[in-house]
């Protein structure tokens, strides 16, 4: 007889794919009933969103049609045609030739709008408004009127019957005053008429709805576009009226007798309207039986959600919750052997328990890992401290040597012992007895001992003026760190410049650290070089002399106690140079940078 399948026998991987499964659904229904809740608002607002974006695209395309205008108007050709057609004498007839030709070019070039140009006097050009407009009277019409009186440009619907065999539509146009660009006189009108078939490319793909209707009105409610094609109808007057006021309206209200919701967009400063009028049942139709559906799924998958989010819980999510806390306890105490203690969860046979088991061996391979790091990282510091020190420029020791010995030769004098006396000194204190840690005072005594065998080679004095609080003499630091911004100081700051040259060695606590300043009154570092004078990588690229050198006193300082420390210059050209040195203070009796 075949065993029946329990949930507890399939691994962890089936049982999370089936409670998942299940437990999506439910979030999916919740969500389904919610946003079917709110669809009709949601339904509405996209209607309206619709509407005002389509708004927008008609505002900026009007806008387009209105800076075409002023380009058309602008253009040489129609400035120097329209001129002359004001002067006198003018050939009527191929004055009439010359613009009627011209209007042909620019309305044949062009599928969004068409151009009418009128002169100031119709009865001054017969055979041009003959050709043009036929009997039409135009100088008899109110809007021509205004125009050429007041010269305000205005938007304006010519019916069919005021453009016979022109169009069979109501045409949307903006009418514009044209003057001259040289004596600002008038010159005539141009009248820009928008194509229908522009309004709609713009308007009809708004139309979301069978029963839905949008209409393009003018401020005084006369249809520009309609997309039933009826221009008989009015639209509802009363969401029109509420408008007055507002960038963009919705409104629900009785239209053909049946609710319907209707969206008004006003346009160009309220000269225009875009409205649109749906019936509400078109709008609430398709989510009503969805909506009935979802409530039922929602009870029952409601009841099935509590019975697994608490076998979810006992199961899996404590498990892994206690497992996250023991990774942070173990995370926190650096790994440490005292804070792993196995879990009971590690016994268990699922992937749980694999996952448990695996995190103390990672940890036991992780402790092991950071005691051999921390042994390497402490002989990797001692092999690049000795690599260090070994850096020392052989050619100051010859140097030196030589110096000795043309000293003994010339003047046989007590000043040799003093300089072989420094240079003792200076191996003496450079070793250290192989401690890395020196403190100040032996520090400053290598510096003196440094400045009396320069003193000797140059045989010259060297100015240079200390300034070192009492409290910094005994305290613990690095060794061979003074001496090299003291050298480059000399080398690079006041090498040329004789006794005008002098170098100030300050040093006190800020901050509780040790800062010291080396500061020069040399011609400064140049701009370019300053930028990269403590990088590495450029600091390879350059010729370096001087003890350890800058760069290495710099590595050395944040290679042991981090970027907080190190070296900083601070120069202006012709202003000097002044290198700033961070130390941290170590505890007193230190002797190794590793304790």
């Amino acid at each position: 007889m075949t065993k029946p399948i329990r949930l507890t026998r399939l691994s962890m991987r089936y049982r999370v794919l089936f409670v998942f499964f299940v437990l999506i659904v439910v979030p999916f229904l919740l969500v389904g009933y919610i946003a079917l809740s709110k669809s009709e608002k949601t339904i509405r607002q996209t209607n309206l969103d619709a509407v005002v974006l389509t708004g927008k695209n008609l505002h900026s395309f009007f806008h387009y049609v209105q800076n075409e205008q002023d380009k058309l108007m602008a253009s040489d050709e129609l400035q120097e045609l329209m001129a002359r057609g004001v002067r006198q004498g003018t050939d009527e007839i191929a004055f009439a030739d010359e613009l009627l030709s011209y209007i042909d070019s620019v309305n044949y070039s062009n599928q969004l709008f068409k151009i009418r140009v009128l002169p100031l006097d119709p009865a001054s050009m017969p055979t041009y408004m003959h050709s043009a407009y036929g009997t039409q009277d135009v100088a008899s019409q109110a809007w021509y009127r205004d125009i050429v009186r007041e010269g305000r440009a205005f938007w304006k619907v010519f019916a069919p019957l005021e453009l016979p065999g022109a169009a069979l539509e109501p045409t949307l146009s903006d009418i514009k005053r044209l003057h001259s660009l040289k004596t600002f006189a008038p010159l005539g009108v141009v009248v820009m008429d928008i194509r229908p078939s522009m309004l709609s490319s713009f308007i009809d793909p708004v139309k979301q709805f069978p029963h839905q209707r949008i209409w393009l009105l003018t401020k005084d409610d006369r249809i520009v576009y309609a997309t039933d094609g009826r221009y008989d109808d009015r639209p509802p007057a009363e969401a029109l009226r509420r408008t007055a006021l507002l960038p963009e309206h919705s409104a629900t209200l009785r239209y053909d007798g049946q609710p319907s919701l209707v969206n008004v967009v006003p346009l160009l400063e309220n000269e225009l309207k875009l409205v649109s009028v749906t019936p509400l049942k078109d709008l609430d139709n398709p989510v009503s039986v969805l909506s009935r559906l979802n409530f039922t799924f929602l009870l029952f998958y409601f009841a099935l959600s509590i019975t697994l989010a608490g076998y979810i819980t006992v199961k899996y999510t404590n498990p892994i919750s206690s497992l996250v806390r023991e990774m942070r306890d173990i995370v926190r105490h650096s790994f440490s052997e005292t804070a792993v203690a196995e879990s009971r969860f590690a016994d268990r046979r699922d992937e749980v328990g694999w996952l448990y088991r695996g995190m103390y061996n990672m940890i036991r391979e992780i402790q092991r890992l950071l005691k051999e790091t921390k042994e390497s990282e402490k002989r990797k510091k001692q092999l690049q401290f000795e690599v260090l020190n070994y850096q020392i420029n052989p050619h100051f020791l010859y140097n030196t040597l030589d110096t000795i010995r043309w000293k003994a030769e010339e003047k046989q004098a007590g000043e040799i012992g003093e300089l072989a006396s420094s240079l003792a000194s200076l191996f003496r204190l450079t070793l250290n007895r192989g401690k890395e840690i020196t403190t100040v005072r032996r520090e400053l005594a290598l510096l003196q001992a440094y400045l009396n065998i320069e003193k000797a080679r140059r045989d010259a004095p060297i100015p240079v003026i200390f300034r070192i609080d009492d409290a910094l003499l005994e305290l613990p630091l690095m060794r061979l760190i003074l001496q090299p911004l003291v050298e480059n100081a000399i080398r690079h700051g006041i090498a040329d410049m004789g006794e005008e040259g002098m170098i100030v060695v300050q040093g006190g606590l800020e901050n509780c650290r040790i800062e010291f300043r080396i500061s020069d009154n040399g011609p400064g570092i140049p701009e370019d070089i300053r930028g990269t004078l403590l990088e590495p990588s450029a600091a390879a690229k350059r010729d370096r002399e001087g003890g350890l050198g800058l760069i290495n006193v710099h590595e050395r300082l944040r290679h042991y106690f981090g970027e907080p420390f190190g070296l900083e210059a601070i120069s202006e050209p012709g202003r000097g140079t002044t290198i700033v040195l961070i130390h941290p203070v170590l505890p007193d009796g230190s002797t190794e940078l590793d304790e």
